[in-house]
């Protein structure tokens, strides 16, 4: 009963702010240089760490630019392990498990459509049976996502037009929240096996920006940027992905650190 309470409430209140005029705000605050003032604070609230960003606080000039900052790379080596898959993100590890028989993945104890989330529609697909890692980033994490494979790429669909939180509240008590919120589904094509990708907004800010121009990526090169806290979500086909033994939920990984292993087609029995 009293958790049913929660939810209610939660939602309540969570559609209460989550309109247009809210998002319009909140968005425009963001980007003015009036936000400036914030910065300090947010990096104080959300202990930002700097020690990956070749600069400081001061030369932002509103909290938009600091969400979309750059890190130096170079202090993020990317994994050079044999079929080597690494995260795209900074982010915190919410789920990992595989896709159900019946075309739905659990998060945090709720199922979820596999085609509603991809806009896939074929009950009969190659990831039945596969993982799925769930990628949370909050405000204080960097906010660009890069490739986990080196691989080519298309983006497959545009979906989704609402924004509700996506941390584990969100998570929990949110309906639908994953195939409802504005997404792009990315299908990233390592030679003989292909991931999904799928980049999520999140609260008020539905902004996904794409930077990379080819349609090819290298493992670890950037493909685009959050405006806000969000989610990725990768999927592999069955048979195609070994999680590394130490991803659990509630870690942290950083952009190009191993998170599992590629089993390309000819290695399998």
């Amino acid at each position: 009963m009293f958790n049913t309470a929660v939810k209610i409430l939660y939602r309540s209140l969570i559609e209460l702010t989550n309109h247009r005029l809210s998002s319009y705000l909140i968005k425009g605050f963001c980007e003015s240089k009036i936000s400036k003032p914030v910065i300090p604070l947010f990096s104080k609230h959300f202990r930002l760490n700097w020690d990956d960003v070749d600069g400081s606080a001061a030369d932002y000039g509103s909290l938009s630019e600091l969400f979309i900052r750059q890190i130096n790379l170079e202090r993020r080596p990317v994994s050079k392990e044999a079929h080597a898959v690494v995260s795209p993100v900074d982010g915190v590890v919410q789920t990992v498990g595989t896709i159900n028989p019946n075309q739905t993945f659990t998060v945090k104890g709720k199922d979820y459509s596999f085609a509603e989330l991809t806009g896939c529609k074929s009950a009969d697909h190659q990831y039945n049976g596969g993982y799925f890692i769930v990628l949370y980033l909050s405000p204080r994490h960097y906010h660009r996502f890069h490739s986990p494979i080196s691989c080519r790429y298309q983006k497959l669909a545009e979906l989704g037009n609402r924004s509700y939180p996506v941390n584990q509240l969100g998570l929990k008590y949110g309906r639908d929240v994953l195939s409802k919120n504005y997404r792009f589904v990315y299908e990233l094509n390592g030679g003989t096996r292909n991931v999904l990708m799928i980049p999520v907004g999140a609260m008020n800010i539905n902004s996904i920006v794409q930077t990379s121009t080819r349609d090819e990526l290298e493992i670890g090169e950037e493909l685009g940027y959050f405006s806000f806290g969000s989610t990725v979500i990768l999927i592999f086909e069955k048979d195609a992905f070994q999680p590394s033994a130490n991803l659990t939920e509630g870690q942290e990984v950083q952009v190009g650190e191993l998170i599992g292993y590629e089993e390309k087609k000819e290695e399998l029995v």
